[in-house]
């Protein structure tokens, strides 16, 4: 039986898949380039990113909340589960927004006190904002091109810089992100989809991310509302059980607002009470003339300003606010309830800018102002989606006109893109900001003043610091903290006697205020008038347990005088407050070298150096305590590391009679080993 012959052998040739999803990709990313609503959202992207350029190059404004919610906040500054559970747990500054100080905490975690990140974090955020609107412009059923316009001009609309270009004002670009998401999600759950409830869980979840960036978003559920009035959908139990979740959310963050006001109301420095007289029919006026405003900067943006003066109710003026504002509100409700006739699109987006921005007019709340930009971040949607549809309906009606319709837009584009990256400027640093407010309303409201002066005291511009100072004073009314303000000015000029003055007239203002009492101590202190320092530091530690400073202010004239025990003993109670305090240790240091204890003051000095390695005091107590134990060497050594360290702060120490000019306590001990160590290096 012969043998078959062997099998022929069967080669499989595999498919090349890698070069099959190549090609895939590839495919999908032509199709991703040909696509118009891709083409559109691109230029949208570079036309926003233009226009808020200037943003990015900005500071921190710390007279305008940005210290308050960043850079001296402490929460923020280190990211662990117990500052994460007081950020969801304690409202700042009168405001309950979790989800922008948790972003605040990661991007100081990542890029520490460096601007550039806060600012460009809030600039995609509006990005994605913007493409949100576009998506549901698109939704709404506008065509492609005026969708992407309205976009655009929700972007660019110089009324955007304060919400963008203010970095504390993350609340507004993120509870704009998430509200407009749940928008989405909501018409998505409205549509005939074949997994329809899903999108209204979507919803509900990111209406809870909005109301955790700002409270104001507590109007969403009446947007929902208008959307279904503006998609037609029949009014039945179903449309308003669905939205159970939706309004108890807003219930219950809506109360805790009205709580947080009211506990922050009770605390409101007097400068900011600017209308606490008013009227509540004078804050209904005042909030009718709001609303015409916002509508007139949207069709008009000019003047704007970051601090809005409450108008002054004379003349012209009194005339519009009190009987003609009011009628053309009338004549607007009339015009509103005529066109539902016609269309439901213009009485949907009147009411949306309504629910919308009802809430900040300021008709039932207190504060320093009636009217800011930052307002309209979500309200002019409503505006937009009425402009924008008009045009395409005219488009639609007169098609002959229609490149001439989008040449008009393409120059609005140019133009607000002008408006805002001139706007963005202004709001580069606190003196461009406050001299921009100042120049628009001179002499009408202190604030702009004080914050000029303020960022004046931050730039040792202290001649501009006092004018501005001494015309927040003459403006009034009448602050404890500005007279304290310009008395830090004083003392840091040489001029001690106004100093005190200053201090002093605040200290008649208000008893309490431990700002005034404190530098009134160290300019006493800085007089020789060590006794009436003394006092002052008591005070304010009575007062004001947690003031480290006045521990520190007192541990140095008692140590002055000798009295090293009583000076210790402070020193360890200060530390106890703050266990971080380098010159508390610095201090205690120098009482130890003075008793004697030239091992333990070394052991002092450098736990002080590691809290802070530029501690002038510490290396020269460290170059004195190895002088005493013949250590020369060393003693020579931490001298030159001292100087370093006073290279670093702009401070001269090359001879015996520097150190003495420099301010710095030498108790005999010291004074004798330091002198020594300079006869020695001759």
């Amino acid at each position: 039986m012969s043998k078959s012959s062997p099998k022929a052998v069967q080669v499989k040739i595999q498919p090349e898949k890698p070069t099959l999803q190549v090609q895939s990709l590839q495919g999908l990313a032509s199709q991703l380039l040909s696509s118009k609503i891709f083409q559109y959202s691109l230029v949208i992207i570079a036309i926003t990113f233009i226009s808020f350029f200037p943003s990015l190059k900005g500071g921190f404004l710390s007279t305008w909340d940005d210290e308050k919610y960043v850079t001296g906040n402490q929460v923020i500054k280190e990211l662990n589960g117990e500052h994460v559970i007081k950020m969801f747990t304690r409202p700042v500054n009168g405001t309950y927004a979790p989800l922008p100080l948790l972003t605040f905490a990661i991007e100081y975690k990542l890029f520490g006190d460096n601007p550039i990140p806060f600012h460009a974090t809030n600039l995609i955020l509006h990005l994605l904002c913007t493409l949100l609107v576009f998506k549901i412009l698109r939704l709404l059923k506008l065509e492609l091109v005026f969708a992407a316009f309205g976009a655009v001009l929700f972007a660019i609309h110089p009324m955007r810089v304060e919400s963008v270009a203010w970095i504390t004002e993350r609340k507004d670009v993120l509870y704009g992100f998430f509200y407009f998401a749940s928008i989405i999600a909501y018409i998505r759950y409205v549509a005939e989809s074949p997994q329809k409830q899903k999108f209204l869980v979507y919803g509900i979840l990111l209406f809870v991310g909005s109301l955790l960036s700002k409270i104001e978003a507590v109007t969403l559920p009446l947007s929902l509302l208008l959307i279904d009035f503006l998609m037609r959908r029949p009014l039945n139990m179903k449309l308003l059980t669905e939205k159970i979740p939706f309004f108890l959310l807003s219930l219950f963050f809506g109360m805790l607002g009205i709580y947080i006001i009211y506990r922050v109301g009770l605390h409101t420095p007097e400068l900011l009470k600017t209308d606490r007289l008013l009227s509540f029919s004078s804050r209904l006026l005042y909030g009718l003339y709001a609303f015409t405003g916002y509508i007139f900067k949207f069709f008009v943006p000019v003047s704007l300003c970051a601090m809005y003066p409450y108008p002054i109710m004379t003349g012209w003026t009194m005339i519009w606010i009190r009987f003609l504002n009011p009628s053309l509100i009338v004549v607007l409700i009339f015009i509103v309830g005529w066109s539902l006739r016609k269309t439901r699109t213009i009485t949907f987006g009147i009411l949306f800018f309504f629910f919308n921005i009802f809430f900040l007019l300021q008709i039932f709340a207190v504060g320093n102002g009636f009217f800011a930009d930052r307002y309209t971040y979500i309200p002019y949607f409503g505006l937009i989606f009425i402009t924008l549809w008009f045009i395409g309906e005219v488009a639609k009606k007169y098609s002959e006109k229609r490149v001439w319709i989008l040449i008009t837009l393409a120059v609005i584009t140019v133009t607000g893109v002008a408006g805002t990256f001139s706007r963005s400027n202004v709001w580069k640093d606190e003196v461009s900001l406050w001299s921009d407010v100042i120049s628009q309303y001179p002499d009408r409201n202190m604030e702009p003043y004080v914050n000029r002066g303020v960022a004046y005291t931050v730039r040792h511009d202290w001649e501009n610091a006092i004018k501005d100072y001494t015309r927040a004073i003459s403006i009034g009314p009448v602050s404890a903290e500005v007279y304290a303000d310009r008395g830090i000015v004083y003392g840091f000029t040489g001029q001690q006697e106004n100093a005190v003055a200053d201090f002093t007239k605040a200290l008649e203002i208000n008893p309490k205020n431990t700002k005034a009492l404190f530098n009134r101590g160290v300019t006493y202190g800085n007089m020789g008038q060590a006794d009436r320092a003394i006092i002052d530091f008591r005070r304010v530690i009575v007062q004001d347990s947690i003031r480290v400073s006045a521990y520190a202010g007192l541990c140095i004239l008692l140590m002055e005088q000798k009295k090293l025990d009583t000076c210790m003993l402070l020193a360890e109670k200060g530390l106890k407050i703050d266990q971080y305090r380098s010159d508390l240790y610095a201090i205690m240091g120098n009482c130890e070298l003075e008793k004697g204890d030239p091992d333990k003051a070394m052991a002092t000095f450098r736990h002080c150096l590691r809290i802070d390695y530029n501690n002038i005091d510490a290396w020269l107590g460290l170059a004195a305590a190895a002088v005493i134990k013949d250590d020369h060497e060393n003693a020579v050594k931490n001298l030159e590391l001292a100087r370093e360290a006073a290279q670093q702060q702009n401070i001269r120490i090359d001879t015996f009679d520097d150190i003495r000019n420099a301010g710095i306590t030498l108790l005999d001990i010291k004074k004798a080993a330091i002198q020594k160590l300079f006869t020695l290096r001759r």
